[in-house]
């Protein structure tokens, strides 16, 4: 297949694509004219602020993510929402059959999750609006980042891939009138809410042939370091590492999932829950990464301005360093501004 130079942002970019010119930012090479671009080369392309779209080589007619959008992405991960909801309303067939339609559609949806940066904002940008499936698909979304990003093994990201698909399952088996009552639930409706990941916990443990720590994952997706968590009230080392990673993505697609919330809440939930709820090097490694995936974004400020984000303080989320054609702007010194919305 031939290829053709094209125009992309810096978004768009693969690992392994071919750069077609001479990338130069202060005096020094970050790209050079036939060189393949790499996840390194990309965060650092991200890192300059300045530098919004590249011209690589890609290949004739390739209807891959290299040019997948935002709004593209966002239709198949309504898709993925669908087919999950089909594979809860036949659970069965996972009871009797065994996790080979489990573990396909797991592969399927990997494919999707490897454009880190489009799955982040996409995440950031249309949460789940408190659906359950594609609550679930995010929270895999994120999950698998996580997961890709800690280093743990291919066996494992499938393993923790399945267990964050399934994590609300037990959801679908509560009174409806239980589960749209949101925030509001009386006491016994709230003891009744929490026996979610022991419902989901049985199911797994019926399914032939796939791994108990895909049931521990979901079990303990509620633990909290300090305790306080639930079913089980454990702490910190007792907790299963799948569910700590599904913990922090839960909470960020739960926070970004409220409109009324900033783009930057989400990040600040995770920093606020590391402090005794969450396992904090897990949320550290995810803040810290996560951030590289902002640098450079426009939002829109309370006063309708547009900006672009030149530096976010991680002990101070919601307060970046922006960039408009007046020149800097630094929201901690105007409480009086605030960014409204992430522009895609």
């Amino acid at each position: 297949m031939s290829r053709e130079k094209k125009l992309l942002t810096i978004d768009e970019l693969i690992p392994g694509m071919i750069s077609a010119n001479d990338i130069m930012f202060e005096g020094k090479p970050l790209l050079t004219e036939g060189s393949e671009i790499t996840e390194t080369s990309i965060k650092k392309l991200k890192g300059t602020y300045i530098i919004d779209k590249v011209e690589a080589y890609v290949e004739k007619g390739e209807s891959s993510k290299k040019s997948e959008t935002i709004n593209e992405l966002q239709t198949s991960f309504n898709e993925f929402s669908s087919n999950l909801e089909d594979i809860f309303a036949n659970i069965d067939n996972l009871k009797n059959n065994g996790i080979d339609s489990l573990r396909e559609f797991s592969q399927k949806v990997q494919g999707e999750f490897e454009s880190t940066g489009l799955v982040i904002k996409n995440v950031i940008f249309y949460g789940s609006e408190n659906n359950i499936y594609r609550h679930s698909v995010n929270v895999a979304a994120i999950s698998f980042i996580i997961g890709k990003w800690l280093g743990i093994s291919e066996n494992d990201i499938n393993l923790l891939t399945y267990a964050s698909l399934l994590h609300d399952f037990g959801k679908t088996r509560l009174d409806s009138n239980i589960m749209n009552k949101g925030d509001n639930l009386t006491t016994e409706e709230y003891a009744i809410y929490k026996t979610h990941p022991v419902i989901a916990y049985h199911l797994i443990k019926e399914i032939p042939n796939i791994d108990n720590s895909v049931g521990l994952g979901v079990l303990m997706h509620h633990e909290q370091i300090d305790g306080s968590g639930y079913p089980l009230g454990i702490k910190d080392d007792k907790i299963h590492k799948f569910a700590k990673i599904i913990a922090i993505a839960d909470a960020f697609d739960k926070v970004n999932s409220n409109k009324e919330n900033g783009p930057f809440d989400g990040l600040k939930a995770i920093k606020d829950l590391s402090l005794g709820k969450l396992d904090c090097p897990y949320c550290n490694m995810f803040l810290n990464h996560t951030l590289n995936y902002y640098m450079g974004e426009t939002v829109l400020l309370n006063d309708n301005r547009s900006c672009k984000i030149i530096k976010l303080d991680i002990e101070d989320l919601t307060k970046p360093l922006l960039l408009d054609d007046n020149g800097f702007l630094d929201l901690k010194s105007d409480s009086n501004l605030y960014v409204k919305s992430l522009v895609i």
